[in-house]
């Protein structure tokens, strides 16, 4: 019996060991996996398109379960009277645009480059709150510029009316 306890306390060392390794090691593949791992599969975008995507990240809420949708952007350029507000309807009638309607109708928002590129980064980072915000997986985000807009206020100023 006593030439039996060192091999039982031989082999209990080394299941141990063994059960110890086993455990380093599968935390170790586990590490490498999470840092080696990338957070999104690769999407199927042509090269030429890469510069229309953005993967936005709102300050208003979480966009977790989207994170890997991309989010294109879009501009309705349109003269007053052209039907674009139809248009503008249409877009926000799908569940993934969201099409913010004339922004730059307020003077205090369009006064400087500064304040457009704001309200620019706003609503292309989906933190612009309207009737149109949709915090679902939103595939595309966009506004409308009223090309004639500028030049109706400036004759305004000048007392001439078109």
């Amino acid at each position: 019996m006593a030439d039996d306890l060192p091999t039982f306390t031989k082999d209990v060392l080394l299941v141990k060991g063994l059960k110890n390794s086993t455990l380093v090691w599968r935390l170790v593949v586990l590490a490498f996996a999470m840092v080696v791992q990338k957070p999104c599969p690769e999407p199927n975008i042509e090269p030429w398109e890469i510069p229309y995507v953005h993967y936005p990240n709102p300050k208003t809420y979480s966009r977790e379960e989207c994170s890997c949708h991309p989010v294109r952007y879009f501009t309705i350029l349109s003269m007053q009277r052209s039907g674009s507000g139809w248009f503008e309807t249409f877009l926000n009638s799908h569940p993934n645009i969201s099409s913010n309607g004339e922004i730059f109708s307020v003077k205090v928002r369009r006064s400087n480059m500064t304040t457009i590129t704001e309200t620019l980064d706003t609503i292309y980072n989906l933190d612009w709150v309207s009737s149109a915000s949709k915090n679902e997986c939103t595939a595309a985000v966009g506004l409308k510029w009223m090309l004639n807009q500028v030049f109706m206020f400036v004759y305004r100023k000048n007392k001439v009316i078109l």
